[in-house]
């Protein structure tokens, strides 16, 4: 399970056009605290622009992250 979720995220790119289609396809990618908190932020934003700009920063975040831990190990 942990394998394949990490294959995933390497090659993870968002695509869709409804806000749920991306919140699914970013929970693939961040943990469930991360999710729910992201969740939480898009319910409480006001338009379509905001709402998608706000799940691509915190994927964008998320894998620079997790770009910087690899190349610190």
């Amino acid at each position: 399970m942990h394998r394949n979720r990490n294959q995933l995220r390497e090659g993870f790119c968002l695509t869709g056009d409804s806000i749920p289609d991306l919140l699914r396809q970013a929970k693939i990618v961040l943990s469930a605290r991360q999710y729910k908190e992201l969740r939480r932020k898009v319910n409480q934003t006001v338009g379509y622009a905001e709402q998608r700009g706000l799940i691509f920063a915190s994927i964008q975040s998320k894998m620079k992250n997790r770009g910087e831990s690899r190349q610190d190990a």
